[in-house]
């Protein structure tokens, strides 16, 4: 597709308005996705805990881990997570036309095939669990094959939940309702701790499964169900596949069946090369630390940045559409380079506090903490890719994102066959290349949709860029020397080693926000004004009858 033109410009009724990035004005709509965001991703750390002391880290934990490959590997054979960004661009558009029949009509109709055909592919992988379980974990035994097909029969009914509920869920955001669908995973990771706390020894580790079935009932249908009849929506189930709306929902997802999330991909491949000895624990452990600054900072601000862009590609208004995705990317930049900094400096304390016990002892710590340390680096990459790939869905362009990341699932898949059969690097070799191939794929979707929309501000963004990753190197430093220094001085155990870590830490963001200070980095001001904004509501641009907050 062509670029859009760089000197497109707004319609007189909204051109004075872009002097300010729309998204500084949804701060309490982000503050409030930030914070349930956070809440998610603690019990997410909270569950991966009660999994370590429960269980350990070792062949029945790379078990359940493994068992979750056989549904996933469902969600993204049918690109699950595409559905609902595909989704929200074409219904938003109809909204905000005032077309809200058609609105309604494309969302029935899509939910109504999603739910049949979805329905008919788990019970599919139902019966095909065992060898799908088989071809995903080639270098286990057959008995733990046998075992990661039983749990993979429990969790898939789930797959149906996140598949129609994700629908439910981009619809309630794209009409600006982020409170229920953050409250999902919030159910999900709750009920995943209870059933592991309450049935373990009944049940064994298939607790945690069980958990994890009714949470995504609770959390990601029966919720979003709640709210869409409580704003009012209107469920017109049928197949209406002549509708120009879900016709086009149709033209948005052939792409994205080809083109896998590489974020989901990417831990689902590194299952291929490892054998059932603790390791493949050992990456999810750290895997899942590393997504909680992503989730955090990045995919909440890019869930409430992709309506308004989204909006703007509607409108065809390029001058705020570029502000916008440029403010996003260098706030993400601001938020998440320090964090891959000292994630990747602390690694090991991190590790210790949060894991270490009984059943997860010394080797074990230093199996996850090798992982965290190279998944860490390619966090901020990561996050940037929330932002950029939103940009070009936002646009209803499905196949640039197909083709860049097909590409480098191709290229990541080689990079870890070289890793572990040429350099026998192990699961510390699988984190590098994930972060690596990350940060190739942040670029090339920079650079490309910089082309597109015919600039982002790359000047400002390079220089915030290397200003930013100054401070956070010098940051790391000083915040790895104070953590030995503290875990010497200050008593052994977890409580001394939790001290140790908040001290650290601490020391160290207050040395990159020091140092972001002198060197003038503009994005320390734009965050501090974005919480202080998110104080009081404000009207969203992308609709603008409707108020932002999602607790009215």
């Amino acid at each position: 597709m062509s670029a859009v033109p760089a000197s497109a410009s707004p319609s007189p009724a909204t051109r004075a308005e872009s002097k300010q990035p729309l998204a500084a004005g949804a701060g309490r709509a982000t503050l409030l996705m930030i914070g349930f965001v956070l809440l998610s991703r603690v019990l997410g750390v909270v569950r991966d805990i009660v999994l370590a002391q429960l269980f350990g880290q070792n062949e029945t934990t790379d078990i359940y881990t493994a068992a979750f490959r056989v549904p996933d590997m469902l969600y993204l054979l049918v690109a699950g997570g595409a559905l609902s960004t595909v989704f929200v661009p074409v219904f938003a558009e109809y909204w905000n036309q005032g077309r809200e029949e058609d609105a309604w009509r494309t969302f029935g109709s899509v939910i109504t095939i999603v739910g049949i055909a979805s329905a008919v592919l788990v019970l599919v992988m139902e019966v095909a669990a065992l060898p799908v379980a088989r071809l995903l974990n080639p270098l286990f035994s057959a008995e733990a094959v046998a075992q990661t097909a039983a749990l993979s029969r429990i969790l898939l009914p789930a797959q149906w939940c996140f598949f129609v509920g994700g629908l439910m869920m981009g619809t309630l955001n794209a009409r600006h309702r982020f409170l229920i669908p953050a409250l999902g995973p919030i159910f999900y990771n709750g009920c995943i701790v209870a059933g592991g706390l309450l049935l373990h020894r009944q049940l064994g580790i298939a607790s945690m499964t069980y958990g994890a079935v009714l949470g995504a009932v609770l959390g990601n249908f029966l919720l979003p169900v709640w709210e869409m009849r409580r704003i009012g929506a209107r469920f017109l189930f049928g197949l209406d596949t002549h509708h120009p709306g879900v016709i086009k929902v149709g033209k948005l997802m052939l792409p994205a069946l080809l083109g896998l999330s590489l974020s989901q991909l990417a831990f689902w491949i590194t299952g291929f090369f490892l054998p059932n000895n603790g390791q493949l624990s050992a990456l999810r452990n750290a895997y899942n630390l590393t997504q909680a600054p992503i989730g955090i900072f990045a995919q909440a601000s890019a869930i409430v940045l992709f309506p308004t862009i989204s909006f703007l590609a509607a409108q065809k208004d390029w001058v705020r559409f570029r502000s916008e995705i440029s403010h996003g990317i260098r706030r993400i930049l601001f938020l998440t380079v320090p964090a891959s900094f000292l994630m990747a400096a602390l690694a090991e304390p991190i590790i210790r506090v949060v894991y270490s016990g009984p059943k997860f002892g010394d080797d074990a710590v230093r199996l996850a903490a090798g992982a965290l340390l190279f998944y860490s680096l390619g966090t901020f990459a990561w996050s940037a890719q929330a932002v950029l790939a939103r940009g070009f869905y936002a646009m209803q362009d499905t196949k640039t994102p197909v083709i860049i990341t097909t590409s480098m699932v191709g290229v990541f898949t080689l990079t870890c066959l070289a890793s572990s059969t040429l350099l026998q690097a192990g699961h510390n070799g699988l984190a590098l290349a994930t972060s690596l191939i990350a940060t190739v794929n942040m670029l090339i979707f920079l650079v490309t949709l910089q082309k597109r929309v015919g600039g982002l501000e790359m000047r400002a963004v390079l220089s915030s860029l290397a200003r930013v990753t100054a401070a956070s190197a010098a940051a790391s430093v000083v915040g790895y020397f104070a953590a030995r220094f503290l875990g010497d001085v200050l008593p052994t155990g977890r409580a001394g080693g939790l001290g140790a870590l908040l001290i650290a830490g601490g020391i160290g963001v207050a040395v990159y926000a020091g140092l972001c200070a002198l060197m003038r980095v503009p994005e320390l001001h734009s965050v501090r004004a974005m919480f202080r904004r998110g104080s009081r509501p404000a009207p969203s641009a992308a609709a603008p009858t409707e108020s932002i907050s999602p607790l009215d």
